[in-house]
């Protein structure tokens, strides 16, 4: 778990992005995770290769399993700006089981104190890779990986074994 991320607390109050009819809207995580029970996956970035061949694909194959296990959404937040998160998410998602949101610039990950730079990859500041169970704002678990190249601790089955 991330000393920054106390069980409990809320999550940080931000906006994020997402495209709607091909214009950027903002979204406060306020009213995204009002009153509704929550997975949220954050990844380091669309196209990178452990979020596209594993980390995302593992969450959309698993979607309906964690939907019937009482989530009420399923969302990956991406430092991606959003028109290559959209584009992404058409690649990963077609059929819309997961909500895509961008934290360009980084607001929410460095608010949980999830972000790092990683000049060896040429990919400058991301967010680590996590995962967190909200409900109603409220922080019921975390779980971060300790390198963004490692997929062990934010899997479909690490949720569905608590929920």
């Amino acid at each position: 778990m991330n000393a920054d991320i106390i069980l409990g607390s809320r999550v940080p109050s931000v906006n994020l992005g997402y495209l709607s009819d091909g214009a950027v809207t903002a979204l406060s995580t306020d009213a995204l995770f009002a009153s509704v029970r929550s997975v949220v996956i954050g990844i380091p970035g669309a196209f990178t290769p452990v979020c596209s061949q594993q980390h995302v694909p593992d969450f959309v194959a698993n979607a309906d399993r964690l939907l019937a296990s009482g989530f009420a959404q399923l969302i990956c937040i991406a430092p991606n700006d959003p028109f290559v998160l959209e584009a992404w998410r058409c690649q990963m998602d077609p059929h819309h089981k997961i909500r895509f949101l961008s934290d360009g610039n980084l607001d929410f990950a460095r608010a949980l104190g999830l972000s790092e730079a990683h000049k060896d990859l040429f990919l400058g500041n991301r967010s680590k890779r996590y995962m967190l169970v909200v409900h109603d704002r409220t922080i019921q678990r975390v779980r971060v990986e300790t390198s963004i190249l490692t997929y062990a601790c934010t899997r479909a089955d690490e949720v569905l074994i608590a929920a």
